[in-house]
């Protein structure tokens, strides 16, 4: 991962970013951030990501009723840290509709996106989504937990295809000491509504992004995602 000590300064913007330590003489704040996840890489939603929950018994998003590509999500900003906000709302009744059709083990959070740079990229882009990535949860009977991913595309700018692939990610498979992870729904025991994510559940999750520009300029962007079940 590109480090800060190596590079000339840390570019700090307001309003929709945060800087890291390290490095000297940061540029001054002032303007929007000029990186950002988008799910595209122009026009449709920036300060945005798609979202699909993952069924492996019908190897479908059926659970999220298919790809939420930013149409549907309710858009912010957030401070400490500075960060762009996205709320999407999934069905609960969906997801059951989903599962007592096919049945599951757990259900697993993709993310697909595109990192916008807004100046000249020396191509360090990266996706990070950290072991700490889960910032609340709230479930009756679902747990949520972070597990370690392959991380081979987590250098990729272009990660927006979860219609056949699963954006930023190569898969389902786990590679344990990768430190990138993703997001599983763990059910609880049992069969029935009960066991699956109810009206009212949330979870809210960071990821963040990174580039720098040929003039040596560090840049960094962090984005929550709260999917609401309804």
């Amino acid at each position: 991962m590109l480090g800060v000590d190596i590079l000339t300064s840390v570019i700090i913007h307001a309003g929709t970013s945060s800087s890291q330590g390290g490095g000297g003489g940061g540029g001054g704040g002032g303007g929007p951030n000029p990186l950002s996840v988008a799910t595209s890489a122009s026009g449709n939603f920036n300060n945005a990501v798609k979202i699909g929950i993952f069924n492996t018994a019908s190897s479908s998003f059926d659970f999220s009723n298919g790809i939420k590509d930013g149409s549907n999500s309710t858009f912010g900003t957030a401070s400490n840290p500075t960060r762009t906000t996205q709320t999407i709302p999934v069905s609960a009744a969906d997801y059951f509709t989903a599962w007592n059709a096919n049945g599951s083990g757990s259900g697993h959070i993709m993310i697909g996106g595109y990192i916008r740079s807004g100046f000249t990229s020396a191509n360090a882009q990266e996706w990070q989504v950290q072991s700490n990535t889960i910032k609340s949860q709230s479930f009756s009977t679902v747990t949520a937990q972070a597990i370690e991913t392959n991380s081979g595309r987590k250098n990729i700018r272009d990660n927006t295809n979860l219609n056949t692939g699963f954006g930023i990610y190569n898969g389902i498979n786990s590679a344990f000491g990768s430190g990138y992870y993703r997001i599983i729904l763990i059910h609880g025991a049992g069969r029935g509504a009960s066991t699956l994510p109810q009206a009212g559940d949330s979870i809210t999750f960071r990821i963040i992004v990174t580039d720098s520009d040929i003039g040596g300029n560090f840049h960094i962007a962090q984005h929550d995602v709260t999917i609401n079940f309804t």
